[in-house]
């Protein structure tokens, strides 16, 4: 078994064959002689760590994260089976995207690895080695972040495979949540410690605010509310970061380095670094894309969110449409627009950039941090500070629980398309009574079991390694 191992596992770790292994020596040696020595070599594996983490989010992360709740659906009859498993919550081993996701992630956390030990080693400035070290354990961490929301368990690897020798001898089981969070907090502080210079210009950076954004997070999604509350008022009261006015432009091109951005993933058009929104998000159908292009329909905004917005509320028409115009005649056909590029040339190849953390989703988790620390009134003040800005009426509320139903649809329709409604049903317990119900409006005889909160171990990994076990249920 141990050969198989090696053979599948060594492209994750860029040993680039597994025909014979011999003739990945020569470029083995090639890379530990002549690359990892000068800090142009150090500064553009850094950039192979951000460009594996933006792959993650150039799809897969859309399907497992938004296509199961009850903010989008599949809107088109031609999707895959794959797809389908996501909109009805019954996905199975095999499913591609889990796979894809899966394969995507641990690359990152791959990539990051082998950049930290190299880093050890380098002969760069104290400076520059601590600047690097800080953005690589940032990605990593985020990484399993994800992994551990997705799956509940983690492999956990921190070294660089060398030979094949070096994975067979490698624990590449997985770990238990606990141990996952473990290492999630660590790199985070560790990554907080590092920080050299917090200048905030460049958004595609990570930054203090950035660290301690997903740590409180971290710490939310733990209920380490003391933690969250601590982390979170520290980065609030640094009053580095501020609510945009318009909220349509944090979404449209040319959103690049907002005053509310924390941590954003940088898409440019014409190269091949372009994103696919345009596409994912728009229907089946032109009328809405320049040039008479298309989408897909794969993730459309339900109707349940249509009619969650309150009467006056500007971030509707900022994030999803009803309405396009084949051949100049007016159509129903619902939309999302966030990251939509709607002229661009290729929607294949936007240039709108992804905000992975921002602003709003801080001050919402303060708000939900304060309140389940029985803070109601300071809540209520950070929670209206987001529904100012979209020109609604400040919330007077005094029960905890009214609150907590307020914070969470505050953050549904604050946060819809951007990769937050699974985690976020997730860590407040709802997530079965949420699509359940959802299932029952549409007239849909689906239901969640418990087991389905967590996604399957892909079949293919288990094939390779038996040892990583599957997901109760699957």
């Amino acid at each position: 078994m141990k050969k198989y191992i090696v053979c599948i596992m060594l492209p994750l770790f860029f040993l680039s064959s597994c025909n014979n292994f011999l003739e990945l020596s020569p470029e083995h040696q090639i890379n530990e002689n002549n690359f990892y020595k000068t800090e142009a070599d150090f500064e553009n594996a850094l950039v192979g760590v951000y460009a594996s983490f933006r792959g993650i989010y150039t799809h897969e992360i859309f399907y497992l994260v938004e296509l199961t709740s009850d903010n989008t659906e599949v809107s088109i009859s031609s999707s895959s089976v794959a797809e389908m498993e996501f909109d009805e919550i019954n996905m199975t081993p095999s499913n591609t995207i889990v796979q894809g996701f899966w394969t995507k992630v641990l690359f990152t956390i791959a990539r990051a690895n082998i950049l930290l030990e190299r880093l050890e080693q380098a002969s760069l400035s104290t400076v520059s080695k601590a600047r690097i070290a800080s953005e690589a354990k940032f990605i990593r961490a985020y990484s399993y972040f994800l992994m551990v929301q997705i799956f509940g368990r983690s492999p956990i690897t921190y070294g660089e495979f060398r030979s094949p020798e070096d994975i067979a001898d490698t624990d590449l089981s997985l770990k238990s949540s606990e141990e996952v969070y473990a290492q999630i907090i660590k790199d985070l502080k560790e990554a907080e410690e590092l920080v050299v210079d917090d200048s905030q210009e460049d958004k595609g950076k990570v930054s203090l605010g950035a660290i301690q954004g997903l740590l409180g997070k971290v710490y939310l999604t733990r209920h380490q509310y003391a933690d969250a509350i601590r982390t979170l008022g520290s980065l609030i009261e640094a009053n580095t970061y501020s609510l945009e006015p318009n909220y349509k432009t944090l979404f449209s091109p040319g959103n690049n380095n907002t005053k509310e951005s924390l941590f954003e993933l940088k898409f440019i058009s014409g190269f091949n670094q372009g994103n696919e929104y345009s596409v994912l998000f728009t229907p089946a159908s032109t009328g809405l894309l320049a040039n008479n292009q298309q989408g897909s329909g794969r993730i459309t905004p339900s109707l349940d969110l249509m009619e969650a917005y309150e009467e006056g509320d500007a971030r509707k028409q900022a994030s999803i449409g009803d309405t396009i115009r084949p051949n100049g005649v007016k159509e129903y056909s619902r939309h999302g627009l966030k990251f939509v590029d709607l002229n661009a040339e290729n929607p294949r190849d936007g240039s709108v950039n992804f905000t992975v953390l921002r602003y709003a989703d801080v001050l919402l988790m303060y708000a939900e941090a304060l309140n389940e620390d029985d803070d109601i009134d300071r809540a209520q003040t950070y929670l209206n500070m987001v529904r100012s800005r979209a020109d609604l009426e400040k919330l007077e509320i005094s029960d905890k629980e009214d609150m907590r139903e307020s914070i969470a649809k505050e953050r549904r329709l604050e946060l819809a398309y951007e990769a937050h409604r699974w985690f976020d049903l997730l860590r407040t317990g709802k997530t079965q009574e949420t699509m359940n119900a959802f299932f029952v409006g549409k007239g849909l005889n689906f239901t969640v079991q418990n087991h389905e909160l967590l996604f399957p171990i892909p079949r293919r990994e288990i094939d390779i390694n038996p040892e990583l076990g599957q997901n109760d249920g699957y």
